[in-house]
């Protein structure tokens, strides 16, 4: 049984959550929701969160607040910001190769 095993996990883990399956699936939720994971953890997440009413009550609410940002903040960054974004990154990679 791996840790992503919820069909091993006891009652009171799956129904309250707090057990380590919850705790490495709530450790990658920002990631999940972002989908930037890699596939195989992806689907760890996924198949952890269908078993487990807490994490996935906790995914929902994740997702509906990036969706909510989402909606809000709809405003445009000011032309500049990019040009003065791309120089500071620049300066910190001559800065780290040197």
């Amino acid at each position: 049984m791996t840790g992503w095993d919820a069909a091993g996990a006891t009652p009171e883990q799956t129904a309250g959550g707090c057990g380590p399956e919850c705790e490495q699936a709530l450790g990658r939720l920002f990631a999940y929701v972002d989908r930037e994971l890699e596939p195989v953890d992806a689907e760890q997440v996924r198949q952890h969160i269908e078993d487990c009413r807490p994490c996935l009550d906790e995914i929902a609410v994740e997702t509906m607040l990036k969706e909510l940002v989402k909606r809000c903040c709809q405003d445009k960054a000011p032309a500049d910001l990019r040009v003065k974004i791309h120089a500071q990154l620049t300066t910190l990679r001559v800065t780290r190769t040197v």
